[in-house]
């Protein structure tokens, strides 16, 4: 908004140096944006706030430089001159919905002559940024200028009147579809029911807060002026504004409101410079017609003194308070909290805060004190669910896996793709009600979909060798009044090569199968929890029966790994195995093992034995590990199965196992005697418990 200093000075009397006024407005929140020098006449372009209404005019400009320089404004409240009939006798007004138009008032003013304004009027109208029309149009913009309110000037004999009547009646209503009009821009507008217009019997004769209409605006042969000041709603004149396309000095400022109470004071101001700036006497009719319905009361805050100055960091009496804010124009009592009556034209006032934000701009942002806030000092750290994301992520991508960021929303053929039976956990999708597209329209119960389709991409653009890990939510439908379940997973796929760039692996050893898989999943646990993983036979609707494993710890059950079975793959156009798997990270956050402690290497020499039986087939070997550990007691340091061996010459349905155990002390050397002992006590608890053969 440019503002020329002069007209400023007019207002807020001062000598001060152009820069240095410039400085005070920025300081108190209107920021200088440039300032130009119009031939000797400087001019300030200020950047307003949306909230700020009341400072986009030179007397709400002049209030707050005012109030910076501890000055009185100088404002003289306009005086008209009435004669002749009651304009209420001359005019009726119609509001249609007081919620969209809460106040229109109308002055009369006949015996005008048509003509350019002096040469100080149309010089101020263009330091504004304005073009200079005529001595009643630029009436009423400079009172705009000056005083924030727009108004507009109708030719009254081109209004028209209800049948019967002879007085012209002005309707305040929204627009009716199909109608028209053109605007004094030239402009033929086709209208729709967010507009809000100005009509009298005939039609449309200006849009509300935006502007007027050819039909009836001032020309050259004008005698009697109709003028209107209103209050509109802001939302509705925003609305109007952005569904034409246009953007007028009016709504300008009508979006971000005007004073309602300031709309009588706008006409007699107009009617005033009408006269100063038009040859002859223009007769002012007598009387407002003012439709205001529901009057806006001032509104009324109580701010607490101590309450301010423990957010501002001061100690200003509530007399110093109440001061500062009548700086500002509001009305203020004084007792143990301050009694704020609040003008209509700071129409952003409304709380408490919002009182004590203006005491801190009166006293100044400088003089606020630099205090820290009283808080208990806390180590920053990371929480427990983020600490476990960077820890499962650094130990994939050490092991050379490359992370996979997905969509939660997956199509409902993904289940199906999946195999996926009804009635299965997995099955339970949350569907959304305002899916886009049927592609995304439920939230995936499985990282296994994301996955597979991320390899299958991949596929098809010629790359076969794919190593990647992906950490996702997962989401369960638990009824129509709760919100879904949704735990964190990782999963994990490789294809193809596993070990890139050794190019003395041979292929086929280099390779992604079950056991790979296997290591990379022990890896994870192993270094979130510092536990050994335990797997055994488990069962997936999309995994291959004979490949597929279940993941525990504490034989809480945490994930699932395997192979993809050929029907799956087959669905996803995947002519290669895929190894894929998917660990639950919030049964996994429940086994996360604390700070690692250093416990000394023991100097006493280990002591090895091993151990080799017969088991039936359907007898897992993590079964026998655990009868091993159970009865090799507390100097067992390791335990390992390193062969296990079936087909002939073992008989029928058996399997031989054999487990490699280690023995250590830490504060002396075990016999062999002790070792022996501990040896025969594990081949008595095989035989005993699982009915193994050992074998010599």
């Amino acid at each position: 908004m440019r503002i020329p200093v002069d007209w400023l000075r007019e207002f807020a009397p001062n000598d001060l140096p152009v820069r240095e006024l410039a400085a005070k407005l920025t300081d108190v929140g209107l920021e200088v944006e440039a300032i130009e020098d119009a031939v000797g006449a400087p001019v300030f372009d200020i950047k307003v706030t949306p909230n700020r209404g009341d400072c986009l005019s030179v007397l709400g400009v002049a209030r707050e430089l005012a109030m910076t320089l501890r000055r009185e404004l100088r404002y003289r409240p306009p005086v008209v001159v009435e004669s002749g009939p009651p304009a209420e006798a001359l005019v009726s007004i119609v509001l249609d919905d007081p919620r969209l138009c809460p106040r229109y008032s109308a002055r009369i003013v006949r015996n005008v002559r048509i003509a350019p304004s002096p040469m100080w009027a149309q010089r101020r109208l263009e330091l504004c940024g304005l073009r200079p029309i005529n001595n009643v149009v630029d009436a009423t913009n400079l009172v705009m200028l000056e005083l924030g309110q727009p108004l507009h000037a109708f030719d009254y004999d081109l209004l028209r009147a209800p049948q019967g009547e002879r007085r012209p009646q002005i309707v305040v209503r929204r627009a009716r579809a199909g109608e028209r009009l053109v605007t004094i821009d030239g402009e033929d507008r086709s209208l729709t029911p967010e507009i809000l217009l100005i009509t009298d019997p005939s039609g449309p004769i200006a849009l509300a807060g935006i502007m007027g209409g050819t039909s009836t605006e001032i020309h050259s042969g004008t005698t009697t002026v109709l003028l209107e000041s209103a209050h509109f709603d802001p939302g509705t004149i925003r609305r109007g504004a952005r569904a034409l396309g246009m953007s007028t000095e009016a709504s300008y400022r009508f979006e971000r409101t005007v004073d309602p109470g300031g709309t009588v004071r706008a006409l007699d101001r107009a009617c005033e410079l009408i006269g100063e700036l038009s040859e002859g006497a223009p007769e002012v009719a007598a009387g407002v017609v003012d439709a205001y319905p529901e009057p806006i009361e001032e509104a009324q805050i109580w701010l607490r003194p101590a309450r301010a100055n423990a957010l501002l960091g001061l100690t200003l009496s509530a007399d110093t308070m109440a001061e500062h804010l009548r700086r500002l124009g509001l009305c203020v009592e004084v007792g143990d909290v301050l009694r704020v009556r609040v003008p209509t034209f700071r129409q952003d006032l409304k709380q408490e805060i919002d009182l004590v934000e203006e005491v801190a701009r009166v006293e100044g942002y400088d003089r606020l004190p630099e205090t820290l806030p009283g808080a208990t000092q806390v180590v920053g750290r990371l929480s427990a669910e983020a600490a476990l994301e960077r820890e499962v992520r650094g130990v994939m991508r050490g092991l050379g896996l490359s992370e996979a960021v997905t969509s939660s929303l997956e199509s409902p053929e993904a289940l199906a793709r999946l195999g996926i039976p009804e009635g299965h956990p997995m099955g339970r999708a949350v569907r959304l009600t305002n899916a886009k597209t049927i592609d995304r329209s439920q939230l995936r119960t499985t990282l296994l979909s994301s996955l597979l389709d991320v390899v299958a991409e991949n596929r098809r653009r010629g790359v076969e060798d794919v190593s990647l890990f992906d950490l996702g939510r997962v989401y369960f439908d638990r009824g129509p009044d709760q919100l879904p379940d949704q735990p964190q997973h990782l999963g994990i796929a490789g294809m193809g090569v596993r070990w890139r760039g050794r190019w003395a692996l041979p292929r086929g050893k280099a390779g992604w199968d079950f056991y790979t898989l296997k290591a990379v999943v022990e890896s994870v646990v192993a270094a979130t929890t510092r536990m050994s993983a335990e797997f055994e036979r488990g069962a997936h609707p999309a995994l291959e029966p004979a490949r597929t494993a279940r993941v525990s710890l504490d034989t809480e059950t945490i994930g699932f790994l395997g192979e993809v079975s050929a029907s799956v793959r087959a669905a996803y156009d995947l002519p290669d195995p895929v190894f894929v798997a998917e660990i639950d990270l919030e049964v996994l956050r429940k086994h996360i093992a604390g700070e690692p402690r250093y416990r000394p290497v023991s100097r006493f020499p280990s002591v090895s034995r091993d151990v080799a039986f017969l088991l039936p087939r359907g007898v897992d070997a993590r079964r026998a590990e655990s009868v091993i550990r159970e009865a090799a007691g507390e100097n067992l340091e390791s335990l390992s199965l390193f062969d296990a061996y079936e087909g002939k010459p073992l008989p029928e349905g058996q399997r031989n196992l054999a487990f490699s155990l280690i023995f250590r002390r830490h504060d002396r050397t075990l016999t062999d005697d002790e070792v022996s002992a501990v040896m025969e006590g594990v081949r008595s608890a095989l035989r005993a418990r699982l009915g193994a053969q050992i074998r010599e």
